[in-house]
């Protein structure tokens, strides 16, 4: 699945993300998930239900992986926020995901195969 669009979209929609509504959005989550990041090193949280990864969010852009068993109620949780781009996958580690190298090296940290990557590499080379 070729997530370049989406991408692009996310990098160039709101300017108050990381200032503003990135906070809020992690506020409105750890009501219902538990929310992993560390936020004076950190470029990504990982979202979990109980000992279970199902999500990753950039702190940079608006941007949510998330499996798609639990994208409707996290969608539901954020409808307020409408910049947020998702790209659902069905696990987190399934390497099916690609991107234009041009647009991922602009905004994102080196990843080796932009042909073939999983959500969870994508927050494994950009988490710090």
């Amino acid at each position: 699945m070729d997530i370049t669009e989406t991408l692009q979209t996310a990098v160039h929609s709101n300017n108050y993300w990381k200032h503003s509504d990135f906070s809020s959005v992690m506020e409105v989550l750890s009501f219902h998930y538990d929310l992993h990041i560390e936020m004076d090193t950190e470029k990504i949280t990982a979202l979990h239900l109980g000992n279970k990864p199902i999500g990753y969010i950039c702190l940079n852009y608006p941007l949510i992986f998330i499996e798609n068993q639990y994208a409707l109620q996290v969608k539901n949780l954020l409808h307020t926020f409408h910049d947020i781009e998702y790209i659902m996958v069905n696990t987190l580690s399934h390497p099916y995901l690609s991107v234009d190298p041009e647009i991922y090296n602009a905004y994102f940290d080196f990843m080796e195969n932009l042909n073939a990557f999983s959500a969870e590499d994508f927050y494994f080379y950009n988490v710090v």
